[in-house]
């Protein structure tokens, strides 16, 4: 087995690698759950079958007596691709939309999955942490995911020109690196081909530059009609179409197809204000511009869940859709938790990379949810939800707007106002989204929903059920014990889908969910704290206040008290978040209802939903998330002879499961580092593509 002191991104916290699932057999707690659900199988024959994969889980099979159809997308026409060749170079021609149509849509979606499990069945998943009654027969299946990628092909004649103008325009300079090609998006489609295969109904989509015709202006676009650059390799036409038996239908989308307007919450947009908008962003060559933009992906078009690339990244084994999203779990993120990123609104960083962008970000994070350090997000394939990054660009909307000003990346074209790092954004929004939601219920939603005042009387019971004593104004505790790590392969295994670890980590990428939202909120981002210290003064007080302003206090203003007390009620119960949620209520959920919580927290308290338990679980839900791990490279590429030694290493590591290849060559090292890399390349996937030209 390869040894894991060959990852570049150590398993979380530093933490032993997780026993392989081959070492099943040899666990008496999941043994013992695996005989529960053979008994439950036998005794239950008439309802359910379940097959236990005791094999390769490449080829596992769900249940399929109770199977639920798979989520439907909404019915889209989507035109086929109809060419356009110019000199000897292929395009794909379309009419972008109108300043009109480039408004943002400020409705705030629901998660389509999770619209299709009951109040009952959601209620006791969250309460208890264990896929039971109402639940047990009601099969979620392996999450649908599409990929997408966002690619540019800087060796395009007319996106030369349109760059070169612009950089003289604006006296502007860029790396080169920034739009090279090594035919790193061919190979990287053949990886997700193999890693992918068994993932259902997906889509892949390619987000592609695209420039005005030849006799259109390229600084100042009079005209809506595009041309969208298009990989030269691929038959778009038969991409398009799919195949069953090979790969899924690919989808090219472009830049000028995708920006939308959004603004400070509330506020109102008009067509004007997006025309004058489009007339300075576009052309854009800014990758943190694009990507700020893949929040607008049209739902009708793209899953819910989505694994994000770059053209340079790669899966090198087979990933289950668990090693990625789960309806029960929801996005399994992938950090690097000694790589901690602080909020810095200074802009002095380099703007050419990413951190100028991580650290205006997490500043933005601070100013809304407390000020802490961030883990960086590992630059490979990364799990994301488009319901939900749609939200953070409601919520942060006069960032996004501003993000696309700078055509170029660092060029910095808004006073003390920087581009934000979308990926970094929506990972950790959805974490934090996710601590609120726990906070929320606990303090606004159980205690605080008769009156919406903590008296002193109140404020007791609540230092009572966090653990404190009758006369204690501290509070010490351990470690919580729980069980949540030990119950999901058989959560998922009863829901009907494939756990996300491998018997053989060389065949099939092993991955560990190294934390899960179900245990509440990790302030070290891997683990529940060792110990948690409270002072009741500090953190509770005994002096009556408004539920809702304890809340924001200990959401923002002291968020180590928020984290303390989340960590201190986890001590409850061994699995589910019970102790959080407000007692059942017999008033059934309005339509009226929110879905969410302000995008801003105003100084006085909305009004509850009508059934606030049924709110709060929702909200849970909504926000589930996954800490996971494993092997992974980030390989820089500096020369050709380093490439060529990290190239050999990632070959004998026999269990990688992610890599990444920076080009950070020299313009004097491009040839011999194309034919290196072409090489390796064709070695490891030979097999063309369907629609490979």
């Amino acid at each position: 087995m390869a040894t894991r002191s060959l990852y570049l991104y150590q398993p979380l916290g530093g933490k032993p690698a997780p026993a392989p699932w081959r070492d099943l057999l040899c666990n008496p707690i999941r043994c013992t759950a695996i005989l529960l659900i053979v008994a439950l199988s036998v005794t239950s024959i008439g309802f359910i079958v379940i097959q236990r994969p005791w094999g390769s889980l490449v080829d596992f099979t769900p249940p399929h007596e109770f199977d639920q159809p798979p989520i439907s997308r909404p019915s889209v026409v989507v035109p086929e691709p109809d060419p356009e060749v110019i000199g000897a170079t292929v395009y794909d021609p379309f009419i972008a939309p109108s300043p009109g149509d480039a408004i943002v849509d400020k409705i705030v979606r629901p998660i389509k999955a999770h619209s299709a499990m009951s109040e009952e069945c959601m209620d006791v998943w969250v309460s208890t942490g264990l896929w039971q009654e109402p639940c047990r027969y009601s099969m979620v299946q392996d999450s649908q995911i599409d990929l997408v990628y966002v690619w540019v092909n800087g060796s395009d004649a007319l996106h030369q020109k349109a760059r070169k103008e612009l950089l003289s325009a604006t006296k502007y300079k860029t790396k080169d690196a920034r739009f090279r090609e090594h035919d790193e998006l061919r190979y990287s489609l053949r990886s997700a081909r193999n890693a992918t295969a068994t993932w259902p109904n997906s889509t892949w989509h390619i987000i592609t530059a695209d420039v005005p015709p030849p006799n259109v202006n390229n600084t100042a676009p009079d005209s809506l009609y595009r041309l969208g650059l298009v990989p030269q390799w691929l038959d778009i036409e038969c991409a398009f179409h799919g195949n069953p038996d090979g790969q899924p239908p690919i989808r090219l989308q472009h830049d000028s197809q995708l920006f939308r307007l959004t603004g400070r919450p509330g506020a109102t947009l008009t067509a004007t204000d997006a025309s004058n908008w489009l007339e300075k962003i576009l052309p854009s060559f800014n990758s943190h511009a694009v990507e700020s933009q893949l929040p607008q992906l049209d739902p009708g078009i793209v899953s819910d869940n989505i694994v994000a690339l770059n053209d340079d990244q790669f899966m090198m084994l087979p990933h289950p859709p668990s090693a990625f999203h789960t309806t029960l779990y929801g996005p399994v993120f992938r950090m690097d938790p000694n790589l901690l990123v602080g909020g810095d609104a200074s802009g002095s960083a380099d703007g050419g990379g990413e951190w100028r962008s991580l650290g205006w970000s997490a500043h933005l994070l601070n100013q809304r949810f407390g000020t802490r350090r961030r883990p960086y997000m590992q630059h490979n394939a990364r799990a994301l939800s488009l319901p939900l990054m749609h939200e953070l660009s409601l919520a942060f909307g006069e960032y996004f707007a501003a993000t696309p000003l700078s055509q170029f990346r660092g060029s910095h074209k808004v006073a003390n106002e920087y581009e934000v790092n979308t990926i970094f954004m929506s990972t950790h929004y959805v974490i934090e989204r996710h601590r609120e939601a726990l906070l929320w219920s606990w303090i606004v939603g159980k205690w605080g929903r008769s009156s919406g005042i903590l008296d002193r009387d109140l404020k007791w019971k609540m230092w009572m059920e966090m653990g404190g004593g009758d006369e204690a104004d501290k509070l010490s505790l351990l470690q919580a014990e729980r069980t949540t790590s030990e119950d999901v392969e058989v959560n998922l295994l009863m829901a009907g889908v494939q756990p996300p670890r491998s018997f053989d980590e060389q065949k099939q990428a092993d991955v560990a969910y190294s934390w899960v939202s179900m245990d509440g909120y990790s302030a070290n981002f891997h683990t529940l704290p060792k110990r948690v210290d409270i002072n009741l003064d500090e953190c509770v007080g005994e002096e009556a206040e408004f539920a809702w302003d304890m809340f924001r206090r200990v959401l923002k203003e002291n968020p180590t008290c928020g984290d303390n007390i989340i960590a201190a009620l986890i001590h409850d119960s061994k699995s589910g978040l019970e102790v959080f949620l407000p007692p059942p209520c017999e008033d059934e959920s309005s339509a009226t209802d929110p879905i969410i919580l302000p995008f801003d927290l105003p100084p006085t308290a909305p009004s509850l939903p009508r059934n606030p338990r049924a709110f709060a679980v929702r909200l849970l839900m909504r926000y589930a998330h996954v800490l996971g791990d494993s092997a992974t490279i980030f390989m820089p590429m500096k020369s050709t002879s380093q490439a060529d030694r990290a190239l050999k290493t990632a070959d004998k590591q026999k269990n990688l499961a992610l890599l990444c290849i920076n080009d950070d060559l020299g313009n004097g090292d491009q040839r011999n580092a194309n034919n290196l890399l072409h090489k390796w390349f064709e070695s490891r996937w030979p097999e063309r593509l369907d629609c490979e030209l």
